[in-house]
């Protein structure tokens, strides 16, 4: 009678144990680095995770854990205090559902003041630094914005060389770098293949008819030349198979160099493209570039090089009176300064600009159009030399003539 009773009982235990097993909640999180990261922390690896192996946890760092969903946090029944910072979390709302949270911390992530405001009116203390784009009154402008339907183009105007104080931008300039898909440059330079660009240099650069370039200089300007490049340890024996244009480029390189200028713009928002692994398309190729110089006429390649010879510190003068008007973003002042608009042009003038402005806009309008009219959900951000958008005919006024509205952002 006594077993008989014992065997019953003994199953009953048997039972409930059974049944209590049966009856532990599995804890799921569908963000797998969320339940990486809590494991880790429990230093449970393997097995099925039960709210009775986090219900008693106090506090937990999973910081730069690239965690982007909380759901099934809500398990963490007597959590106290979070360290969530520089993850990828967007919504915070299972934050809420916490009875013991005090203190969460979540600087880095891509969060909207009002999900803070939220959390803080619940009784926790958040510690919260939105990542800064751009700065408020950061230098740039020359910045327009075009939609059509899902698609939107930013127009950045650029500058082809700066100093460290131009970076980071203003802050409407940076932000619309963030929200683009496509970067689309003048030229993609990080995708340049050297061995082409050197045959495209030798092609278009150098003289294949047995002339040289004492031969097309007076001599004046040749001496100046000559001077120049010795100065800086150049054997003339090279420079001399190049043609005027080429080393007038050359001689404004070598310069901007001396006087220690940085990237440009255009470089510094590919490089963070590069980064942030986003898309670049180009607007054109660099024969597309240097076949209008080499297209130019020899005396006309003649006054460019000459015009280059200018004093080191003439010509640093101007080069940062360019750059402070470009950080103030001042259109008309711009234009002023490059253009003196009483002076008439001479022929070769006019097709100069007609080749290196007019014709160039016109095809670049063309290639934003295609975006434009892609149909696609897609952001670019053009990035191209800012008189490209500011003189006429210019990109900005192209496209309005099309039909399209553009808008001045900065």
């Amino acid at each position: 009678m006594h077993v008989k009773i014992l065997k019953p009982i003994f199953f009953l235990f048997i039972s409930l144990t059974l049944v209590a097993c049966q009856s532990e909640t599995e804890v799921d999180f569908p963000d797998q680095q969320l339940e990486e990261a809590i494991r880790a922390e429990l230093d449970q690896t393997e097995d099925e995770l039960y709210l009775s192996d986090v219900r008693d946890l106090k506090s937990l760092n999973l910081s730069g854990e690239a965690i982007e969903n909380l759901e099934g946090i809500e398990a963490l029944e007597s959590i106290e205090e979070i360290n969530l910072t520089d993850n990828e979390i967007t919504n915070i709302d299972p934050l809420t559902t916490l009875p013991e949270l005090r203190e969460v911390k979540l600087t880095g992530n891509p969060l909207e003041d009002e999900a803070i405001t939220t959390l803080e009116e619940s009784g926790v203390a958040v510690v919260f630094e939105a990542e800064q784009v751009g700065l408020p009154d950061g230098p740039g402008g020359f910045l327009w914005k075009v939609e059509n339907g899902d698609t939107t183009v930013y127009l950045q105007g650029t500058v082809h060389l700066g100093e460290p104080d131009l970076f980071p931008m203003h802050e409407k300039i940076e932000q619309a770098y963030v929200e683009s898909d496509v970067v689309v440059p003048e030229i993609d330079l990080f995708n340049l293949d050297m061995a082409e660009m050197n045959q495209l240099q030798m092609e278009l650069g150098t003289f294949q008819d047995g002339t040289t370039l004492e031969d097309h200089l007076p001599e004046d300007t040749y001496g100046e030349v000559k001077a120049f490049f010795e100065g800086k340890g150049f054997p003339m024996a090279v420079i001399d198979t190049y043609k005027p244009w080429l080393v007038s480029t050359m001689v404004s390189q070598l310069m901007v160099q001396e006087l220690g200028f940085t990237e440009g713009v255009d470089m510094y928002f590919l490089s963070k493209a590069k980064a942030d692994d986003k898309e670049v398309i180009a607007l054109e190729t660099a024969r597309d570039q240097l076949g209008i110089f080499a297209d130019l006429s020899m005396d006309y390649q003649v006054q460019l090089l000459e015009e280059s010879l200018i004093d080191i510190d003439t010509y640093e003068k101007d080069l940062r009176q360019l750059i402070d008007i470009y950080k103030t973003g001042n259109v008309d002042e711009l234009l002023d300064v490059l253009f003196e608009t009483d002076a008439a042009m001479s022929v070769e003038e006019e097709a100069y600009m007609e080749a290196l402005n007019d014709n160039r806009n016109y095809g670049m309008a063309e290639e934003i159009t295609k975006f434009l009219e892609s149909g696609e959900e897609k952001t670019y951000f053009v990035i191209v030399g800012s008189l490209h958008l500011i003189l006429e005919p210019h990109v900005v006024s192209i496209l309005e003539d099309e039909g399209y509205e553009v808008e001045h952002i900065h």
